[in-house]
Parts: structure tokens; C-alpha cells; sequence
């Protein structure tokens, strides 16, 4: 009679292990399947959000070439070094303004009037997109501190 009442009790705890070991076994393919997914999500999120600095550089840039050729026919100076993107102050406001881009930019080079954009950096968070117009390309690069340390 105990012989019984233990096989029944044996019988009833290997089937809640093997209940226990399959949930387990689960779960773990589970968590595997997560952490073999996570850096493929993460690099097409990097990608979405590099294409997105690319269409931002792409409505800069014209906004640059409509505020050139406006201050051009004008006679106003264009290009200012000493200032903010390397524009004057007030084409810097009316280029950020028309383009509506979140990000700042960069005049790097002009032809010899000094009005015709030859190329600028534009930074958005951690990507920076470089235009170049000869030969025509949009470089987008990502940039991300794994380390920042501050001085005293």
C-alpha cells in the first residue's frame, strides 16, 4: 500500500518536472530568439533614422541655394565665416526657418562668387551628412561617445 501511494506520488512529480522543464525550455528559446533579434531592430532603426539627417540635408541644401541666389540678385553678402554655418546671421535664421531642420550646418565651400554652395556639413543628433556638388553625393556618417570625460 505505501509502495502505491509513492510510484503515485513519483508518477505526479516527474510530470510536473517535465511540465516545468518544457515552460523553461520555452522560455529560454524565447529569450534567445529576443537577444539574436535585438541588434538587427537596432540597426535598421539606425538606418530609418540616418535616412531621415539624409531628407533634412536634402530640403537644407535648397534652402541654402534659394537663400543664395536671393542674396545674389540682391547684391548682400552671402558668406560670413566669422558666423553661425558660416552665413550671415540673417541667411543662417532664414535657411534654418525654410528648411525646418532640426539640426545645425556648416558652410564649407562655395565657388569663386561666393554665393553657389559647393559643399557644408549637416549634424542631426548623431549623424552627420556631408554634401558635396561636385560630383553630387550626400555622405551620411554615425556617431555615438562611448566615452565622455569633462576637465576640472
Amino acid at each position: 500500500m505505501l509502495e502505491g501511494l509513492y510510484s503515485k506520488r513519483n508518477i505526479s512529480e516527474k510530470q510536473n518536472n517535465r511540465w516545468l522543464i518544457r515552460i523553461l525550455t520555452a522560455i529560454i528559446l524565447i529569450l534567445a530568439v529576443l537577444v539574436a533579434a535585438i541588434p538587427g531592430t537596432l540597426v535598421i532603426m539606425r538606418r530609418a533614422d540616418a535616412q531621415v539627417a539624409l531628407g533634412n540635408a536634402k530640403s537644407l541644401r535648397m534652402a541654402l541655394d534659394t537663400a543664395s541666389m536671393e542674396t545674389y540678385a540682391s547684391g548682400e553678402p552671402f558668406r560670413d565665416i566669422s558666423s553661425n554655418g558660416g552665413v550671415t546671421e540673417e541667411i543662417w535664421r532664414e535657411v534654418i526657418t525654410d528648411s525646418k531642420v532640426p539640426g545645425d550646418f556648416w558652410l564649407l565651400q562655395t565657388d569663386k562668387s561666393g554665393y553657389e554652395v559647393q559643399s557644408f556639413l549637416y549634424r542631426e543628433g548623431d549623424f552627420t551628412v556631408k554634401y558635396c556638388k561636385e560630383p553630387l553625393t550626400y555622405e551620411v556618417s554615425y556617431q555615438q561617445k562611448y566615452i565622455q570625460t569633462k576637465s576640472r
